[in-house]
This record gives C-alpha cells, sequence and structure tokens, in this order.
C-alpha cells in the first residue's frame, strides 16, 4: 500500500551539537556512565530516546514509530487505517510530554506511507510500515536523532532490550502522561512459541521479549521501539511493538533484521553510525 501527500511543519529546534545523517543510536542528553542504567516501568527524561516518536490521527496519539533515517520512520502496520490519506498522520518527534511541546518538538506530516504487502491482519505478521516525513534530509540534534538499524539475521536473544512509549499503563487505562520505558529480557524463539501457544509465531520476522514481572507495552505503544544496545555502545532496533495478550506478561514485536531487505527496498539507505 502507498500513498502520497504534500506536507512538513516544523516547530522548534534544539540548539546542541551538530550531528550528520549517518549517525544513529546515540543517546547524547545521557551520559555514558549511565547509558546501561535502565529501570523498568518508569517515566524517561526528555531527550533520553531521541528516535522515539508519537503518531498522530489526526491529531491523537494512537501509535509510536521510530526515526531510521533522515527522512523515514518506521511503525507498525497495524496502526495505519486502510486507504486513508498519507497527511492524516502526523508525527511529534522530541517529545516527552504527550500533549506538551518543548521548544525542540518538531511536527511532521507524513508524505507518503508504505504498509508490507505480505502484513497479515488476521495473524498480524508483517506488521510492519514505513512512513516518510519529508522530501530532504532533515537535520539532527541531541533531541531528534536516528535509531540504528540491526545486520539481517542479528540475535538479540537473552539480551536486555528498552520499550518505550506514550501507551497506557495498563490494560483500557488512560494514555501516559509522559514518555516512559519499561526494561525486559528478549526471549529465544522457542520460549516465544511455547509462550504463545495457539498463536502464529514467525520466528524470522516476529520476537519476544518480557516474561511476566507487569513489565511490558501496553495499548497505544504499537509500532513503538523495542531497542538493544550493542556492544558499540549504540543502540539498535530490535523490533516494533505488535501485539500481545492482554498487558503485563509481556509481548510480541516485529523482529526488524527480518525486514533489513524491505526496508532498504522503500528508504534507499540507512544510517551506520560509523
Amino acid at each position: 500500500m502507498l500513498v502520497t501527500a504534500l506536507l512538513c511543519i516544523f516547530v522548534g529546534l534544539a540548539s546542541s551539537q551538530t550531528w550528520t545523517k549517518n549517525d544513529c543510536g546515540q543517546r547524547p542528553l545521557v551520559a555514558r556512565s549511565d547509558d546501561d542504567k535502565i529501570v523498568g516501568g518508569t517515566a524517561s527524561v526528555r531527550g533520553d530516546w531521541p528516535w522515539s516518536c508519537s503518531m498522530r490521527y489526526p491529531t491523537s496519539h494512537i501509535c509510536g514509530g521510530s526515526l531510521i533515517n533522515s527522512k523515514w520512520i518506521a511503525t507498525a502496520a497495524h496502526c495505519v487505517t486502510r486507504n486513508s490519506l498519507a497527511s492524516s498522520y502526523k508525527w511529534h518527534c522530541g517529545l516527552h510530554e504527550r500533549n506538551k511541546h518543548d521548544e525542540w518538538t518538531r511536527e511532521y506530516v507524513s508524505k507518503q506511507y508504505i504498509v508490507h504487502p505480505q502484513y497479515n491482519s488476521a495473524t498480524i505478521v508483517n506488521d510492519i510500515a514505513l512512513f516518510r516525513i519529508s522530501d530532504t534530509d532533515i537535520d539532527f540534534d541531541d533531541y531528534v536523532m536516528p535509531i540504528c538499524f540491526p545486520p539481517k539475521g542479528y540475535d538479540y536473544a537473552g539480551k536486555t532490550s528498552v520499550a518505550g512509549g506514550w501507551g497506557t499503563l495498563s490494560s483500557g487505562g488512560s494514555l501516559a502522561t509522559v514518555h516512559m520505558e519499561v526494561a525486559m529480557p528478549v526471549l529465544t524463539d522457542a520460549r516465544c512459541i511455547s509462550k504463545h501457544n495457539g498463536y502464529t509465531i514467525v520466528p524470522a520476522t516476529q520476537i519476544c521479549a518480557g516474561d511476566g514481572g507487569n513489565k511490558d507495552t501496553c495499548q497505544g505503544d504499537s509500532g513503538g521501539p523495542l531497542v538493544v544496545q550493542h556492544p558499540d555502545g549504540r543502540w539498535y532496533l530490535a523490533g516494533l511493538t505488535s501485539w500481545g495478550i492482554g498487558c503485563g506478561g509481556g509481548g510480541v514485536y516485529t523482529r526488524l533484521s527480518g525486514f533489513r531487505d524491505w526496508v532498504l527496498s522503500h528508504v534507499t539507505s540507512l544510517p551506520t553510525g560509523v
């Protein structure tokens, strides 16, 4: 599915150090000594996760998304309403409070979106969509920067991941006022399949994180980032929040390493950080 539209609004720009369009996966406002200290289920600090953006349709927060280069955002396909206009979707990046812009917050009106052609709304497989937010390269700063994209086939099992967004704090509850974050273990494929017995799990394109402990994503977090820090210190987009059975027991995420070729066929290039 491919839709085009015509507008981009830029609201505010934070003055900060200069970044190039090849930078990714860095958290400039987090001290390096604290970069791996994540407390699950807590409010983020302003600028903590500069790739995390709020998806608005037409003005209300409905999902999350991740800036993956200087023109494109990745989110979940199930966040997109069939046959809707691209211009109906706005993206708020550099956002902390869900309904309040800071001076560095930016708003983009989508120009185009592409839903994966094999997305299945019944089984929720291939749950990925791409949104083009600008015709030209946007500038990066400490509050708005892309996440690094993982290599094909990269295995995150056993790693600690972090999910974030403005979703509800409990099933059926109200949306969070500020950006939240939660740390969860990435499960093995075997554990992911056994935990979701009776549901379709495709390990090549899906990944599970969280295994109880009331640490999870919830409604309104869909499409948002599941990230893991690599040994090089940069953060990579392991998954997109896709679905789960209730909230609090862990969830199923779109595995980005399984979609690298498809993404590159549309966005042309991804930042490497080096």
